[in-house]
């Protein structure tokens, strides 16, 4: 897994949030997850989240956003995806 394309999808998904017709709250928890995962991401080598709520989080996020916004949970999918590939 390469660090360096999950922070690219964190950003691309940054881009999304900020074009999204919802309201300040959903964008709010949106931009404070990618904050977590992007800052834990950094943390070192080894990928341990120290949050274990994130994957949770994610789930919800998904859930709440497949309908509307299929571009953001398509996103969020993905990342997901790949944060279980590397054992989060």
């Amino acid at each position: 897994m390469d660090p360096k394309h999950l922070h690219e999808q964190l950003k691309q998904l940054q881009i999304e949030i900020d074009a999204l017709a919802v309201d300040d709250g959903n964008r709010a928890k949106l931009h404070a997850l990618v904050d977590d995962i992007d800052r834990e991401l950094g943390v070192g080598p080894q990928f341990v989240l120290e949050d274990t709520n994130l994957q949770d989080r994610l789930d919800e996020l998904v859930s709440g956003f497949e309908v509307e916004h299929p571009t953001v949970a398509g996103i969020l999918k993905d990342i997901m995806v790949k944060l279980a590939s590397i054992g989060i």
